[in-house]
């Protein structure tokens, strides 16, 4: 019985027969005839037809199980298999350089997967995981001998793959999927989402699958531990049954919306609001009765269409967020908190057609405010948007991604002035009055938190990347996960000080991202001083009900061990054993 650990991705335990997906070969490197160009081009269209067919009969059949912000995932899907700029791409690969239509599907969609890991941007990185996606469908479907050998097991089964895809997980043919196991594949990815959806169990960065198992052999897969079990003995697979058992019988009361008080034990009230990017998450932050949109990701309207959006494109999908959060009274609307893009400069060159210079690291580059302060029409339509979409709501607020020091702030501000100043000369309605706040995700907008502060109306703490950025660690890179996951001091300390200058001051900040959610951190974020909270919908039960065990003098007791800690041990210790005193 051997033991190997991952990276836990969506909870949950199983055992059965694994089944292996996506390490088969598939560069013969060698070059088509002249009349052999014609059937390869064929054999594209027919893939990319059959593709579009099973993505839509997947969406189909997964509408009854599915919420409506996963169903815009295949959507997104069906965007990228009918976009003539990749087809295009593909096929002039198959025509010039004669290449095979499956080696030219593999060079075009890494050449693409390429260009999304260099940008530091969860948005860009769910693109990339989508664009492998459609790859890995699209190369199913053309290896007609692959497929005839990869129908899977009759029953219900765990996945081994290179890769955690959506293209996997859904499979025509056999949809018993109970568990995914993977080599590679972040939290972040639309598959990732999606298995959360699901209550599938899934377990990323566990290498060399192949040599570990064949397809057939029985293992259990703890999800909630991160840890694979290969050639369990007869007690292990017993006690995993029972578990597993166990664990779906509660599945379906743990995705049920919270109706539990966002307060602690003491009584004392949490801010419990949504982050989202779609309509359908949006509509599922009120259903889940949080106080509203804390941050909304304004990046999918311009990356999924063909063409970039206008103004009137802009303020009716904004407007639609606006009125989600409206209450049933019609009178009473929770807060939404638009982020401004928050993409590389050079995507918005892309596509308003202009030449953009070239950047060795994208992600350390003309990013979030810095792209939009260099692309002024692009921040001046979407801050004219936000203005229009906001009327008659109390609160909405622009979110400046990416800031490093108060003069870009300023920027955005006197930009949203003149720009209200604009409408009103036009004639054009619009919210006389918007909140203004910077995310805090670089180490220097922390250190100038105080400052910030003065400028706005109160700061998103943006922790996932606050953290990535101090540690110097992708936390989609599993090379250097280690680091991100790392519970290092100065990391604690850091949020710390920020709560209390914020304090001194009176203004709020706001806690985002999925650490933010974290079980095993809320009690210290409390402790630290915040009360506000913008995490993703499916994780406010959770968080509820780690809230419910702990007054706030107990989490300030433990916040000030964890401060008092001067080793990453030390913390690590304090966050195990969470006794009270």
């Amino acid at each position: 019985m051997n033991r190997v650990r991952g990276e836990s991705v969506a909870p949950g335990i199983c055992v059965g027969p694994v089944f292996l997906r996506g390490f088969a070969a598939a560069d013969t490197g060698r070059r088509l005839a002249s009349d052999e160009i014609e059937a390869q081009l064929n054999r594209l269209r027919e893939s990319l037809q059959r593709s579009r067919e099973q993505v839509e009969e997947i969406k189909q059949k997964q509408s009854d199980t599915l919420g409506e912000a996963e169903l815009r995932i295949f959507d997104a899907h069906l965007a990228y298999l009918a976009d003539s700029i990749f087809v295009s791409e593909i096929e002039n690969q198959v025509m010039e350089e004669r290449l095979p239509v499956r080696e030219a599907v593999q060079l075009v969609f890494d050449k693409y997967d390429r260009i999304f890991q260099l940008v530091e941007n969860d948005m860009l990185r769910r693109r990339a995981s989508d664009l492998r996606d459609v790859a890995t469908r699209l190369l199913r479907n053309l290896a007609s001998e692959e497929l005839a050998s990869s129908a899977g097991p009759a029953g219900p089964y765990v996945l081994a793959a290179r890769r955690l895809t959506t293209a996997d997980m859904f499979n025509l043919d056999n949809e018993h999927v109970e568990g995914i196991v993977a080599e590679e594949g972040g939290m972040s990815s639309h598959a990732a989402i999606l298995a959360r959806s699901m209550g599938i169990p899934t377990v990323t960065g566990i290498a060399n699958l192949p040599a570990l198992l064949r397809d057939g052999d029985v293992v259990v897969l703890d999800a909630t531990a991160g840890e694979l079990v290969v050639q369990p003995d007869d007690r292990a697979v017993a006690q995993a049954t029972t578990a597993a058992e166990r664990w779906q019988s509660t599945r379906a009361e743990a995705q049920a919306p919270a109706e539990a008080a966002h307060t602690m034990r003491d009584g004392t009230a949490i801010r419990m609001l949504g982050a989202c990017g779609s309509l359908g998450e949006a509509e599922l932050v009120r259903t889940f009765g949080m106080a509203g949109v804390g941050l909304f990701r304004t990046e999918l309207q311009f990356l999924v269409a063909s063409e970039q959006p206008d103004e009137d494109d802009l303020v009716a999908s904004y407007r639609k967020i606006v009125e989600s959060q409206r209450g049933g009274d019609s009178k009473q609307m929770g807060a939404v908190s638009f982020r401004l893009l928050d993409v590389a400069a050079a995507t918005l060159d892309q596509r308003a057609g202009r030449e953009s210079p070239q950047e060795r690291n994208p992600a350390l580059g003309r990013r979030g405010v810095r792209g939009l302060l260099s692309n002024q029409e692009v921040l001046r339509m979407q801050i004219r948007a936000i203005l229009r979409a906001a009327i008659g709501a109390d609160e909405v607020a622009i979110l400046v991604p990416f800031v490093t020091g108060v003069p870009e702030l300023q920027r955005v501000k006197a930009g949203v002035i003149e720009e209200r100043l604009a409408l009103n000369k036009a004639g054009v309605e619009c919210a006389t009055s918007i909140q203004i706040a910077p995310i805090i995700e670089v180490p220097a907008a922390a250190m100038s938190i105080r400052a910030l502060l003065n400028e706005s109306d109160f700061a998103v703490v943006a922790i996932d990347d606050l953290q990535a950025h101090l540690l110097a660690a992708d936390r989609d890179n599993a090379a250097v996960r280690e680091y991100h996951q790392m519970v290092h001091p100065s990391v604690f300390e850091i949020v710390h000080r920020m709560a209390k200058q914020a304090s001194q001051l009176e203004k709020p900040l706001l806690l985002f991202g999925e650490s933010a959610a974290d079980p095993v951190r809320l009690p210290f974020y409390v402790g630290a001083g915040y009360r506000s909270f913008s995490i993703a919908p499916v994780r406010l039960r959770g968080a509820l009900r780690v809230l419910s065990r702990y007054t706030v003098d107990e989490c300030r007791r433990i916040a000030a061990r964890i401060l008092e800690a001067p080793r990453t041990l030390d913390v690590q210790k304090v966050l195990v054993n969470l006794e009270v005193d």
